[in-house]
């Protein structure tokens, strides 16, 4: 993540922040964390066959890395955790080279557009960890759009994450910095943690859930994808 700014001026203060989630939101890897994950498993703990039959969508890292030791008979120790996340974290750039993805409609367009636009601030806020995220956002050559990254490696909810997140802007920016937030998601965690934070929430029907699903959740607005570059524009920038 960027280092905070010694201070923030009066623009700062003014500008709205919007906080992007990656997986089904800005892009899609074609099973690459899961696919890491297995191996990491295998070599860090000599599990012949890791059980990693888990449910990877609107989670933190972090949570995961608890869930997958403990489903396989391992003590969740800080330790443990550690040697899995950092063994994990060696692997995945290979394994996204090999495996690769592709991006959600619309999401270069939006960039391109956002970036043009001098009151907004793109972040993202995401359950990867900092660095397995900014690898995945440099491999889709969609990390120049970004002032930073708030990862889920220390929060084991999705919440607290938002929470932190929320927590440094206004740190960074000045108090006024989480009055204007938008999170961009694709799933009931996003728009829950979004709401946690007073943030308004586009969510979006790239990842795994439904748009049924979506609007139970009770986000701002929902939409099939950010393929209309100009009406996704109109919502975040309105």
């Amino acid at each position: 993540m960027h280092s905070p700014k010694p201070f923030a001026t009066a623009y700062d203060w003014c500008m709205r922040t919007i906080l992007f989630d990656i997986d089904g939101t800005l892009l899609m890897t074609n099973s690459g964390g899961a696919t890491t994950l297995r191996q990491s498993m295998l070599e860090v703990f000599g599990l012949p066959d890791p059980n990693i039959d888990i449910s990877f969508g609107g989670r933190t890292d972090r949570s995961i890395l608890t869930e997958l030791l403990t489903i396989n008979a391992i003590d969740d120790t800080a330790e443990n955790r550690d040697h899995l996340r950092n063994r994990y974290v060696e692997l995945f750039p290979e394994t996204l080279h090999r495996v690769g993805g592709e991006l959600m409609p619309g999401v270069l367009g939006l960039m391109n557009e956002l970036a043009q636009n001098s009151d907004i601030r793109p972040y993202v806020m995401t359950g990867n960890f900092q660095r397995t995220g900014q690898v995945k956002l440099d491999h889709f050559q969609l990390g120049g759009f970004f002032r930073g990254i708030f990862g889920g490696d220390h929060d084991s909810h999705r919440d607290h994450l938002a929470r932190r997140t929320a927590t440094e802007l206004v740190q960074r920016y000045g108090s006024t910095a989480a009055d204007d937030l938008i999170v961009v998601g694709d799933t009931v965690a996003d728009i829950r943690c979004g709401h946690a934070i007073g943030a308004k929430v586009v969510a979006v029907c790239t990842g795994g859930q439904t748009r049924a699903e979506l609007e139970s959740a009770s986000p701002w607005c929902v939409q099939d994808d950010m393929s209309d570059v100009t009406e996704t524009l109109r919502l975040l920038t309105s």
